[in-house]
């Protein structure tokens, strides 16, 4: 173990410095640990959900202006995190947080020593595990469990300060990452460490060189990543997942909701990779699921916010992603399918929609508003001509919206000019009834005699059976034209469109 003379107190001002480091740490580590994540869903973003998740720390910490000691900014540092929290991983890392910043506040008195610093570790530890309902072992749960372990081991034989203990813990931790990992069937058979214990230790490191240097690295080439494994892309490539379900669901859920207590049970009937999990003031719910409106639907729509939606086996990011704003959660699972982050609720802010362009790690966004309105705050208000993250387009219903969708999927760049233009060429109706279909149809098709497609939205009080047999009579009918089925759409019992 290196022991460096230099020592800084862990208060308010380090824990300022290691949620800057945490996340240059993070920036700098994110391909790598994305290149080993195989567990429970080989989709290669544990790198890049956990620096997101850290981001949303760091910005509450540098938001706070004040300076209440350790504990206080360390909880701050975990409330942001779990507010901001993508992925099983991101759920996890921000509890591990939540429990070591509690461990922070039960020391005795302002300083934090070496005691306090080790019960703060073994109370994130317990956090972490808390956070899921089915723990395993052999992932960043175990790694958190021993760094603790080999921390009071530490102090205990040869008491040092804090930064001395926390390196040695975080040293032996790293140097049993291996076997440690091996101990899980998934890893074993990948021969990978887990991508989760990977970027606690990168957290664990940031806040070792805060207390031993004083401060956050200057950039990203600073950290010393070379313990990280560097794997190609066939880890994994053509990995089964360990988790079923095709769709990734988080929201937030009011704690005063009277199902919140059971909500992670009833969340493990529809899905896997449950975590519900305290945000600070709110809780933080994610699975794994292939009906994403079952797990929506646990929860009343007064309860929830930012419900995110979005498919696990994503492809690769692209110049400009894709993301929708729906009321409709019966949709959910539709857009998810296009390729968007799908942001279900009726009136999503400026902070929500931003979150849901950053998740679908493209360089810009186009955002198709399916009527709920928005509130937007800032330039990106103006529309879609304006220098901002992301392009919005704004339709009238969730009927327009997969419209654009789908011309939206079609085109390799996807432009919001193609957008637009699908728009433009649009004719619809709202028939009374299945019955009323081929009429209204008819009567599209002689407006737009050079249409290539049909669209039909069925709402939520159409039974599914029902609705595909008319999709079938109109294709039937029009062999000619390519039929779209999509539902079920709050607000309507059908919509007819042309394009």
């Amino acid at each position: 173990m290196e022991v460096v003379s230099r020592q800084v107190a862990l208060d308010g001002a380090a824990v300022r410095a290691w949620a800057a480091g945490a996340l240059i740490a993070c920036r700098a580590a994110r391909e790598r640990i994305d290149a080993v994540n195989v567990f429970p869903v080989p989709d290669a973003d544990t790198g890049t959900n956990v620096t997101l998740t850290v981001a949303g720390g760091a910005a509450a910490v540098a938001a706070d202006p004040g300076d209440g000691g350790a504990a206080v900014l360390a909880a701050t540092f975990a409330h942001g995190a779990a507010r901001a929290a993508r992925g099983n991983s991101g759920i996890i890392l921000s509890q591990w947080l939540v429990g070591f910043a509690a461990g922070l506040a039960g020391g005795a008195g302002g300083d934090v020593g070496t005691g306090t610093l080790v019960g703060a570790l073994e109370r994130g530890a317990r956090a972490a595990r808390d956070a899921v309902p089915d723990p395993q072992e052999g992932t960043v749960l175990t790694v958190a469990r021993e760094v603790a372990v080999h921390a009071r081991r530490v102090a205990g034989e040869s008491p040092g300060s804090p930064a001395d203990v926390l390196a040695a813990a975080a040293d032996a931790a790293r140097a049993d990452l291996g076997r440690l990992s091996a101990a899980h069937d998934v890893l074993r058979a990948a021969q990978v460490v887990d991508a989760g214990a990977c970027a606690l230790l990168v957290v664990l490191d940031a806040l070792v060189r805060t207390l031993r240097h004083g401060g956050p690295p200057q950039a990203e080439a600073d950290v010393d990543l070379r313990w990280l494994p560097q794997a190609g892309p066939g880890v994994v490539a053509g990995r089964a997942p360990a988790a079923g379900g095709a769709f990734e669901v988080m929201m937030l859920v009011r704690p005063t909701w009277p199902g919140v207590a059971a909500l992670a049970h009833d969340l493990l009937d529809v899905g896997d990779a449950v975590a519900v999990v305290d945000a600070g003031g709110l809780q933080h719910a994610h699975v794994h699921c292939d009906d994403p409106a079952a797990a929506i639907g646990l929860v009343p729509p007064d309860a929830r916010e930012q419900v995110v939606v979005r498919r696990v086996d994503e492809p690769a990011p692209v110049a400009r992603g894709l993301v929708v704003l729906t009321a409709s959660a019966g949709l959910a699972a539709w857009y998810a399918t296009c390729g968007a982050v799908t942001l279900v609720g009726p009136v999503p802010d400026a902070g929500q929609v931003a979150r849901a362009a950053a998740d679908t790690r493209a360089g810009r966004a186009v955002v198709v508003d399916a009527g709920v309105a928005a509130v937007l705050d800032g330039p990106e208000a103006g529309g879609a001509d304006v220098d901002g993250p992301y392009d919005l387009l704004t339709t009238s219903g969730d009927g327009p919206a997969v419209v654009v969708c789908l011309a939206l999927v079609a085109d390799p760049e996807v432009s919001p000019d193609a957008g637009r233009q699908a728009l433009g060429r649009l004719r619809s109706a709202t028939p009374s009834g299945p019955d009323a279909v081929p009429t209204a149809l008819a009567g599209l098709l002689a407006r737009a005699p050079a249409a290539q497609s049909v669209t039909l939205v069925h709402g939520d009080d159409v039974d599914g059976d029902a609705a595909r047999a008319v999709a079938a009579r109109a294709t039937d009918a029009h062999p000619q034209l390519e039929v779209v089925l999509a539902g079920p759409a709050v607000g309507h019992g059908w919509w007819l469109g042309v394009d």
